[in-house]
């Protein structure tokens, strides 16, 4: 058995990390950062295609982070047009100041995505000795996915979103507690605050919800550092 910790920075997503704020996620010394689905989003963009032009001051602020951080940054996400010529939602993973990878949506949605494409990347990564498994937003209810997770037998998945305001607070511990006990996995949800849209950063493992965000903090910044004890995922 591993304790990997993993520190998750429910994040305003058009406010950039002070240097005090960066200095916080450097004194956790976690072997990763999540930050959620949409950060960093600084920019009055008009759609997905519009917001591309602006990847690279995206990444930049990622890799302000990274001089300070030196664990795996998961960092959000922002629209690219890849090497395909493909306009999609792509994560960006950052670590050591140096941008190793990007995993891109596999499921766009509707509304926000507007023009996108359905990501190819894999959904399985293994840094920091960990092996691990990466969602998007709407990746949540990709079957496909579920199917390749199960197949290899991935324990811990990080998945970076978008509260949607169709489901009460409740609910969404609920789905997330059962969802984890039924494929026991350890699966750590962040969220952002934006335009009103709640953020419900939370842990659920085997056992349960081990922590989340309380009501009052839905439109709140919160940073938190969790432990995690991983069997099957720990690379030596």
């Amino acid at each position: 058995m591993a304790v990997i910790k993993i520190a998750i920075y429910q994040k305003n997503l058009h406010k950039r990390f002070t240097p005090d704020e960066i200095s916080k996620i450097q004194q956790s010394k976690a072997h990763f950062l999540l930050l959620p689905e949409g950060y960093p989003h600084f920019f009055q963009s008009a759609n997905p295609s519009d917001a591309s032009k602006h990847e690279k001051e995206y990444q930049d602020h990622l890799l302000e982070i990274s001089e300070k951080f030196s664990g795996v940054i998961l960092g959000g996400s922002h629209y690219r047009t890849n090497e395909e010529g493909k306009l999609v939602s792509a994560l960006p993973i950052v670590q050591s100041l140096v941008l190793v990878d990007f995993y891109e949506k596999k499921t766009p949605n509707p509304e926000l995505d507007l023009g996108t494409k359905p990501g190819t990347t894999e959904s399985i990564f293994i840094m920091g000795g960990l092996r691990f498994g990466v969602l998007l937003g709407d990746d949540l209810n990709n079957q496909s996915i579920w199917e390749e997770f199960q197949k290899e037998n991935i324990e811990i998945i990080f998945h970076l979103d978008t509260s949607r305001k169709e489901r009460t607070y409740e609910d969404d511990l609920n789905f997330y507690e059962t969802l984890a006990k039924t494929k026991n996995i350890h699966l750590i949800r962040v969220c952002g605050p934006s335009d009103s849209i709640p953020a419900r950063s939370l842990y659920a493992s085997p056992s349960g919800i081990n922590w989340k965000v309380g009501k009052v903090e839905e439109d709140k910044d919160v940073f938190k550092t969790l432990s995690v004890n991983v069997m099957r995922s720990y690379l030596l």
